[in-house]
């Protein structure tokens, strides 16, 4: 799928077959397994049909797979993270509910953005409501109800009857079965940035949390969210690991040094980080990546490398939002620094509705790197490219 320039290689583990659990090492080659142990130094543990295996998260890129959340209560974290559940009410300012994955959930309120109550059927616009809840401003609570309208107030309380908004007129019982989602005061959130080293976490239900220490053995695990919260689930519930901060480094965290965006006529795209072009989350042939670029051709996107990376890499498509349209041909120029660039990957023409595909780039002695995106068949309709997973390895 790719012309030959530079060293340019394919990583071979992508055309494996993705239903079993497959682990893909920084260095060597992937292997499969399933997660039976780790300790709170993020020691993982894994079994295999030919024995145990043993890594540091710090040397994984990626295990498993994340998954879609089925259409139940979503409890939003601020990270941008999420918990379904599917039963939630609200006593003594704690979020307390049923899950398949979790046990007894007990979330103060000031940990939470928000609550989705009937996410939406369209996954584009699921992922906008969510996003709007992490990321919602002012100075109350908020509730959208079904009918569009949205309430302003302090939410008192939550059962099976309904939601109670206490407002300027007095309490307003909300009936569940008109609730849409609910948006905490952002000024109660109790501050939780995450940095260092870190791990993405997804659940066979949806789920998917940040942890700063995951403690594990073959039945049980325990997970440390950055804002102090405590979770406790089954191991073998724990479907995909992506760690952040250790020798993997995603462009989707970096500040670009500069980005381009020619317009074919007059409309220009903004590039997006871990999200599409479309603002939602970046799909390919039906799977959620947590990580990428997404970007409309044509566009170009350059990093100034500050640190020493062996290799660039990326897995290639049309997300999935363009359904069968779009196709773009993606291309990877790097500069040792002497201002002339040098390009070291053009893929064939990558259309809509096709699979990922897997690239990987030798960056010794690189000390910027660009990412070109440019149309393809039919100018650039629906070419809502996506550099799936794009990242240094050091």
């Amino acid at each position: 799928m790719f012309a030959a320039l530079g060293m340019v290689s394919l990583a071979p583990w992508l055309v494996l077959a993705a239903e079993q659990p497959l682990g893909v090492p920084t260095d060597g080659p992937p292997f499969r397994g399933t997660l039976v142990a780790a300790d709170g130094a993020w020691k993982l543990h894994f079994s295999q049909e030919k024995g145990p295996r043993e890594i540091a998260a710090a040397d994984l890129e990626l295990w498993g797979n994340f998954v879609e959340p089925a259409r139940t209560i979503q409890i939003v974290l601020p990270s941008g993270g999420m918990i379904a559940t599917a039963s939630l009410r609200i006593e003594k300012e704690n979020l307390q509910g049923s899950s398949s994955v979790f046990e007894s959930l007990n979330i103060p309120i000031e940990l939470a953005a928000g609550i989705i109550f009937r996410p939406p059927l369209d996954r584009a616009k699921q992922d906008q409501l969510r996003m709007r809840i992490a990321s919602s401003g002012g100075q109350t609570d908020r509730v959208l109800l079904d009918n569009g309208d949205e309430l302003t107030g302090t939410i008192a309380g939550l059962d099976e009857k309904g939601l109670t908004l206490q407002t300027d007129v007095g309490n307003v019982l909300l009936e569940i079965n008109k609730l849409v989602a609910a948006f905490f005061n952002p000024t109660l959130l109790k501050p939780a940035a995450p940095s260092g080293f870190r791990v993405l976490v997804g659940f066979q239900d949806g789920s998917r949390v940040t942890a700063l220490k995951l403690s594990a053995d073959k039945s049980t695990a325990t997970l440390q969210l950055p804002d102090g919260l405590q979770l406790k689930t089954a191991t073998d519930a724990i479907v995909a690991l992506q760690p952040l901060g250790g020798r993997v480094e995603y462009l989707s965290d970096l500040k670009p040094a500069s980005y381009r965006h020619i317009p074919f006529l007059s409309l220009s795209w903004p590039f997006a980080a871990d999200r599409s072009v479309l603002q939602g989350q970046l799909r390919a042939s039906g799977k959620p990546y947590a990580k990428g670029l997404g970007m409309h051709s044509p566009a170009r996107i350059t990093y100034d490398l500050k640190g020493a990376y062996r290799r660039f890499q990326a897995e290639l498509a049309i997300d999935d939002e363009a359904g069968q349209g779009g196709s773009v041909v993606f291309r990877v120029f790097v500069d040792d620094g002497s201002g002339a660039w040098q390009e070291r990957a053009t893929s064939e023409t990558i259309r809509g509705g096709e699979p990922p595909v897997p690239l990987s780039v030798d960056l010794a002695g690189a000390k910027r790197i660009s990412l070109l995106v440019d149309y393809a068949d039919r100018g650039d309709e629906l070419d809502h490219a996506d550099w799936l997973n794009a990242r240094l390895v050091r």
